[in-house]
């Protein structure tokens, strides 16, 4: 299995989306995060006050996958997209599903 984690603008979000829809990926995990860039730090103004801008607004998408032919189609359509996006992939060892069963003594179970 393979874990992928694509950092881009939040402002995409909905496009990358519908990108991943298209060649059958169904489970998307979003986090909000901010980015710190030297190079893009900025100056902006709101009503006469400045304030430096060196966090930048990104969305981590996180979508694990079975093969890595996925991950080429993913690329490409980023790319074809025209979609700046950071793309980080990781080779998942292990994966656990732990769930919680209710009886009179709790018991957990682990699947593989």
């Amino acid at each position: 299995m393979i874990k992928l984690e694509l950092l881009i603008n939040e402002n995409k979000v909905e496009e990358v989306k519908q990108l991943l829809r298209e060649i059958g990926i169904k489970r998307i995990t979003l986090s909000d995060m901010r980015e710190y860039d030297e190079e893009n730090i900025h100056v902006e103004g709101y009503r006469g006050t400045t304030y430096t801008v060196d966090f930048t607004k990104k969305v981590k998408m996180e979508i694990i996958l079975e093969s890595m032919e996925v991950i080429d189609r993913t690329l490409h359509m980023l790319s074809v997209a025209n979609v700046d996006a950071e793309v980080l992939v990781y080779e998942i060892m292990k994966n656990y599903k732990v769930s919680r069963r209710e009886t009179k003594s709790t018991i957990f179970s682990f699947e593989d």
